[in-house]
């Protein structure tokens, strides 16, 4: 491998990849196909690195956040990174170079702590300093919006995608919106999304030790 040093202790083969973000790591996560050889680690350093690990090299250095970036995911088809940050916000990026930005998701009033997905993919989930869980939801716009669109107080801008079936350019539109909010009486540090249960699960941590498991009841639901 031309980017790690190899070395061999306690029952361990050890490669530490001589590359390196400049300050503390806060995620590590591995891209959900394994023949892509790719994982994603968040920092301090308001930076994501994208790593090949069959070579330990950086691919890329994702910028964008203005402030640390507490932790990463990809959706469940890897096509795209979710990160949030001590910034209040997430974001949404390509999961394949050029890894653009393709949306920030505001409404949180606080540091945010962890993303994720569950079941389906369908929703992102997200916690933070400001005491509340919150579901997101990407919809498809039926068309493309005005310049002047007005923005969600808790969600994205409209934002456009090269469409999967087409191509010849042709762009979707989509938006991210706020469908679910839960409120807990202290900060939400922790989150994690069920793999295996049917409906749409999470399980989170407050900062007062509490531990809570949450299922997604939207209309229509049952």
């Amino acid at each position: 491998k031309l980017g790690v040093e190899i070395e061999g202790t306690g029952g361990w083969r050890v490669e530490r990849i001589k590359d390196r973000h400049e300050d503390a790591i806060t995620c590590c996560a591995y891209h959900p196909i394994e023949e892509r050889e790719r994982c994603i680690t968040t920092s301090c350093d308001g930076t994501i690195k994208v790593w090949n690990t069959k070579w330990g090299t950086c691919v890329a250095t994702i910028k964008g956040h203005s402030a640390a970036v507490n932790w990463a995911c990809y959706s469940k088809d890897g096509n795209f990174i979710y990160s949030c940050s001590a910034d209040y916000t997430l974001r949404e990026w390509q999961g394949h170079p050029p890894f653009k930005c393709q949306s920030i998701i505001i409404g949180h009033y606080g540091v945010v702590h962890q993303c994720d997905f569950a079941t389906s993919g369908r929703h992102l989930f997200s916690v933070s300093e400001d005491r509340t869980l919150r579901a997101w939801f990407k919809t498809k716009l039926s068309e493309e919006p005005p310049a002047n669109a007005a923005m969600s107080r808790a969600g994205s801008r409209p934002f456009s995608q090269q469409a999967r079936a087409s191509g010849d350019g042709e762009l979707d539109w989509y938006q991210w919106n706020q469908v679910a909010l839960f409120a807990a009486a202290f900060p939400i540090r922790c989150l994690a999304g069920s793999l295996a249960e049917e409906n749409e699960e999470v399980a989170a941590g407050g900062s007062n030790g509490e531990v809570f498991l949450l299922r997604l009841m939207l209309p229509g639901d049952s």
